[in-house]
């Protein structure tokens, strides 16, 4: 949140700072009384998640799209294979629900079905997605206490073998940096970002936007965490941009690169996307060891 001292004479007049410390106050409120929803079986899955001894936990949240997950899960399969991954699905559709709750059952994937979104009709996706990561890290992640926690977009994809620990062994965030476009703030994309959980467990950790700072999902862990981090001194994600043919029409199309990690991007939500993901989908099949290897050669930063 901006400090009032920034606001300028123009904005005091727009009654701007009142508005924003509203919508603050507002989506305190909507957090609050969300977290405060159970899910079915949730208990079961916090024990299942305390029992667990791998190294890490990786959670994603789920929405509409089970070849996402699908693919998500083949990844993690073959490139990080003791890293439990959780699927927190936050669906819009019931039939997508369905479909994803079968995919876990028949892979052994830990599901949670989370309650339903306060935020309908696929409006503010940046919001729902916030309310839905602070309902995991109170729910499951914060009882379950994992030695590291990975948060994952569902239409990510590994395309080299993962090591999430090691990218936390000194320091207590790691992922892929973005920043506001206007007063200097930056936090981490939770759509690929890694945790040490005790290193940060004190902290009171916000998955929300911070739109007076014009910081998108994850942005008020600017004023927990990130503020207090030397940024030049972590270890960032290397971004870069790679490109597939679609299989249809041979036209290239541009896919985000974080380290080893491929996105498709707005998958659940672009008319296009569920097409990106088909031709991510025949991409990796075709070549699972060797696709980044093809990619990087031609990828751009």
């Amino acid at each position: 949140m901006r400090a009032l001292k920034d606001y300028s004479p123009g904005e005091w007049l727009s009654a701007a700072p009142l508005v924003h410390r509203l919508r603050r106050a507002r989506n305190l409120l909507v957090d609050h009384v969300y977290r405060r929803r159970t899910a079915p079986g949730q208990a079961a899955l916090v024990a299942r998640l305390k029992a667990e001894t791998a190294p890490a936990l990786a959670f994603t949240i789920a929405f509409n799209l089970p070849e996402a997950i699908a693919l998500l899960a083949d990844g993690m399969a073959r490139f990080a294979p003791g890293i439990p991954l959780v699927v927190c699905d936050n669906s819009s559709r019931p039939e997508a629900r369905a479909a994803i709750a079968a995919l876990c059952a028949e892979r052994g994937l830990a599901y949670c079905p989370l309650p339903a979104s306060p935020f309908r009709g696929g409006t503010n996706g940046s919001r729902s997605h916030g309310v839905a990561l602070n309902w995991v890290l109170h729910a499951l992640i914060r009882p379950a206490r994992p030695k590291v926690f990975a948060l994952l977009d569902h239409d990510l994809v590994p395309l080299a073998p993962v090591d999430l620990p090691a990218l936390v062994a000194r320091q207590p965030a790691y992922g892929m940096v973005r920043h506001g476009t206007q007063f200097g703030g930056w936090f981490l994309w939770p759509g690929y970002s890694v945790f040490d959980f005790k290193a940060l467990e004190g902290l009171a950790l916000d998955f929300g936007t911070d739109t007076p700072l014009t910081l998108d999902t994850g942005g008020q862990n600017w004023t927990v965490l990130f503020r207090g981090l030397d940024l030049a001194g972590l270890a960032q994600a290397r971004t870069r941009t790679a490109w597939i043919a679609d299989g249809a029409t041979g036209v290239r199309e541009p896919y985000l690169l974080a380290d080893g990690w491929l996105h498709v991007g707005g998958a659940g939500h672009r008319g296009g996307g569920a097409a990106a993901l088909a031709t991510v989908r025949a991409a990796y099949e075709a070549d699972p060891e060797g696709l980044l290897g093809r990619l990087l050669e031609t990828a751009t930063d």
